[in-house]
């Protein structure tokens, strides 16, 4: 916070010493300390243009007291306090952004090497989404249908053991629909090993031009509509 005239900020429960919020520096026993009440805003702190707190004396919070002292007291003709966001690391600003908020709150993990594959601008985002189940092997195949209780061989070639794998793109099926679209990009690169098949599109994943962009999209719209072809025939 951003203290204009004081009217809107609560002395202990908002961050405006730039910091912390001061009960959480200090505690609940702060509020004895200092001598302001729990929910005294930051203008009720000030009397004739001067902070009226306690704490001189005291050892615990001797510092604390100083660096309130050290602040410019607010005053009526100062406008109104301002909320400023966080956009970054000690970089506040009065405008919300919601991917500077996202940033400063997601969980952070390494980038995968396959995320180029994915991720781009061209590509068709339910394309994408199917397809990032598929690399993370969280597509209900009949792998994983087992461990429900459900017998699910591939629908396509008649294999009794449906993985991923298997589906993308050792299924015989599904490797002609693969080949005969991919074979000009990616020429002795193709292969029905899924792992050998990502690997290939990997090597092309951070190049921008259009044969690396026409691979991703037919790997991709490939997984999607036999995906879709397998579940048309399983339901």
């Amino acid at each position: 916070m951003k203290v204009g005239n004081g009217k809107s900020i609560h002395f202990w429960f908002d961050n405006w010493m730039g910091n912390d919020r001061l009960i959480d520096i200090t505690g609940a026993m702060g509020t004895t300390y200092l001598g302001v009440r729990r929910h005294t805003m930051v203008s009720e702190a000030v009397a004739l243009g001067d902070w009226i707190i306690q704490g001189k004396r005291s050892r615990r919070y001797h510092h604390l007291y100083e660096s309130i002292l050290a602040k410019e007291a607010p005053t009526s003709d100062k406008g109104d306090d301002v909320v400023l966001w966080k956009h970054g690391e000690n970089d506040f600003k009065p405008e919300f952004s919601a991917s500077a908020t996202w940033e400063k709150i997601r969980l952070r993990r390494d980038k995968v090497g396959w995320s180029h594959v994915i991720w781009f601008t061209q590509a068709v985002p339910r394309y994408s989404f199917i397809t990032w189940l598929a690399i993370r092997n969280m597509l209900s195949t009949g792998d994983r249908m087992r461990t429900w209780g459900l017998a699910q061989g591939c629908v396509l070639c008649g294999e009794p053991d449906e993985t991923r794998d298997h589906l993308f793109f050792a299924c015989p099926y599904s490797y002609t629909v693969w080949e005969s679209l991919a074979r000009n990009l990616l020429g002795r690169h193709i292969n029905p090993d899924w792992e050998q098949t990502l690997a290939s599109l990997q090597r092309m994943g951070g190049r921008k031009g259009m044969d690396a962009i026409l691979a991703k999209l037919s790997f991709q719209t490939v997984v999607y509509h036999l995906w879709r072809e397998r579940n048309g025939r399983c339901h």
